[in-house]
């Protein structure tokens, strides 16, 4: 195992393994370990809860079938507070498994038997997506489910509800338009290629045709309106972004948003 170029970067990410396999758990923290993170594991889902009461992590990987509560129970309970990015792992490869793990807020699903340096690559993609370091905190962690610099973001998200406002009006989406949503807006001017977001919507894989993200982005801005959907731009042969605002108020809608 070698140690990658951005170990010091990687250093301040803070990652609870939750895995009864104790062969597993420990080669799952030797090779995070060795890749710059900071890990913290546990053997059960009662002790994975109790850290996260009492520490703040920036991850989890959570094992699906752990003794006394499950991974996705876990899950679940994480995404009543804070969007923390969330793996699961299990031995568990039905597709209905799969489904009932996105459908707590899981970020990506691993299946056993798989490659540590293939978790190690995924771990550093879900950071990328989600924004390192940004969405941790502890249980329970009160109820402001926004992080403090998109508190005045022109399109408001609510990650615990699964809903997003713009100008107080509630937008239909469906959830795949919320998942791209919820990417961009978390980091404005943050460039997603179209890549990763089909890796976001479709962390399987599988056959996907790449326009689905064109689609997926034409609603969210219908949606959205004339006005909003100026805050989703479109980097010309990359992917897409939100706009990155001015004192949270972009300057095409600085007229509609002052006050007389």
């Amino acid at each position: 195992m070698t140690i990658d170029s951005d170990e010091e970067a990687l250093s301040g990410i803070h990652i609870l393994v939750a895995e009864d396999d104790d062969n597993i758990r420990n080669l799952l923290t030797s090779y995070l370990s060795v890749s710059g993170f900071s890990t913290v594991s546990v053997a059960s889902g009662s002790a994975a809860l109790k850290k996260l009461e009492r520490s703040k992590f920036d991850m989890a990987i959570l094992d699906i079938m752990l003794p006394d509560v499950n991974g996705l129970d876990i899950c679940a309970k994480v995404r009543e507070h804070h969007q923390m990015p969330i793996l699961l792992l299990t031995a568990l490869g039905e597709e209905r498994d799969r489904i009932r793990g996105f459908e707590v807020g899981a970020d990506d699903y691993l299946v056993k038997p798989f490659s540590p340096r293939e978790l190690v690559a995924r771990v550093k993609a879900i950071l990328r997506r989600t924004g390192s370091g940004e969405g941790g905190g502890t249980l329970p962690k009160g109820d402001n489910l926004t992080p403090k610099h998109l508190a005045n973001y022109p399109i408001q998200m609510d990650w615990a509800c699964k809903s997003a406002r713009f100008e107080e009006r509630e937008l239909e989406l469906t959830h795949y338009e919320f998942k791209i949503l919820s990417a961009l807006t978390r980091r404005p001017g943050f460039v997603f290629s179209r890549d990763e977001l089909l890796d976001l919507l479709y962390p399987s894989g599988g056959s996907v045709v790449p326009k689905a993200v064109d689609v997926h982005i034409h609603n969210l801005r219908n949606k959205l309106g004339h006005e909003g959907a100026k805050l989703i731009q479109t980097v010309r042969g990359f992917g897409y972004k939100a706009a990155k605002v001015e004192n949270q108020v972009p300057t095409m809608l600085k007229k509609h948003y002052e006050r007389p």
